[in-house]
């Protein structure tokens, strides 16, 4: 099982899905940390409460975009009720393991959970581009 999880892995950092912007998202967020400058970019486009389409963007490591896309590829074409419960089990999984990857993966949640802050304050009125949110952890740095 575990030769299939790290296949699983490989292909993701080789061949990220749902890598990049979406032509009109309803949501726009963004996970920072400005001590590093790494960031995650997610896009969100949903309709009546499914998300009928997902992309991500970082200048993060390889963790971030593996997880990126992994996180992408579970919650696109569900609702945001499970996507939401996707990122508290992806959260708490990831939160057994390396701080580096504790990290990258707050970064992608944390920039989930902003591009539906983002469409909640759009559908409110709000003319912000995007919503940001600065994580608390930092990658380790690997010498």
């Amino acid at each position: 099982m575990e030769n299939n999880l790290n296949q699983e892995i490989i292909e993701h950092l080789m061949h990220p899905r749902n890598y990049g912007p979406l032509e009109n998202p309803t949501g726009i967020g963004v996970g920072h940390s400005e001590k590093s400058g790494e960031f995650v970019i997610f896009y969100l486009l949903t309709e009546d409460k499914i998300i009928r389409s997902v992309g991500y963007a970082t200048n993060g490591c390889h963790d971030t975009v593996v997880l990126g896309s992994m996180f992408t590829e579970m919650i696109k074409g569900e609702s945001l009720e499970y996507a939401d419960k996707a990122a508290e089990k992806l959260q708490a999984k990831v939160a057994l393991g390396p701080i580096k990857q504790q990290a990258c993966a707050q970064m992608v949640l944390t920039a989930f959970k902003a591009a539906q802050i983002h469409e909640t304050n759009r559908l409110k009125g709000s003319k912000e581009e995007l919503h940001a949110i600065e994580i608390d952890m930092e990658c380790e740095v690997e010498e």
